[in-house]
């Protein structure tokens, strides 16, 4: 992940243990600021306050499933949301990535998979921000542009009346004097 600074973890699993395996082995590879939680109420209370770069949560959770998690952090932010099941089906699979999870694992799974999941997310996920970034500079740039082209437009307008008024002074001077001389 280059130089990137360490990504912000969220973690919901109600299973301890299976949260102590996540810990340890993010916190290892990604030197990672964890934060974990087994209901999907609290992980929501504590993306409200504080956000994360990407979540992990089990669909079984008490109260809110991982399903309904997706929904509301989705609603808070684009953020990547992996899911984990103890008790995996294909209908399930199927509903997580249609309600936007970036990857549904069948517990067991591998920790090296679980690493090239939340590494693949992360780098895609910043690079949406980072162009996210670019787009409003960009635009920011554009307005400021038309605004200096609009005062450019704007103070030669002013100058073309002022060349024109000038211009008549002139004219009836000149007149005035040919006039004057003829007379």
């Amino acid at each position: 992940m280059g130089n990137a600074k360490p990504p912000k973890i969220l973690i919901v699993d109600p299973d301890a243990r299976v949260t102590e395996m996540v810990v340890d082995c993010l916190s290892r590879r990604f030197g990672a600021q964890l934060t974990c939680t087994a209901r999907a109420e609290d992980a929501l209370d504590i993306e409200i306050i504080e956000p994360h770069d990407i979540a992990v949560a089990d669909v079984d959770l008490p109260g809110l499933d991982g399903i309904a998690l997706i929904q509301h952090l989705k609603e808070l932010s684009d953020r990547p949301v992996i899911l984990t099941s103890g008790r995996p089906t294909l209908s399930q699979a199927i509903e997580a990535l249609r309600h936007g999870a970036a990857d549904y694992l069948p517990k067991p799974f591998p920790m090296p998979y679980l690493i090239e999941v939340v590494d693949r997310s992360l780098v895609a996920y910043r690079r949406t921000r980072r162009r996210e970034q670019r787009y409003r500079q960009l635009r920011r740039t554009v307005r400021r542009v038309l605004r200096d082209r609009r005062e450019l437009n704007d103070r030669i307008d002013l100058i073309c009346r002022d060349l024109v008024g000038a211009h008549r002074r002139l004219v009836h001077r000149v007149l005035e004097n040919e006039q004057a001389t003829n007379a």
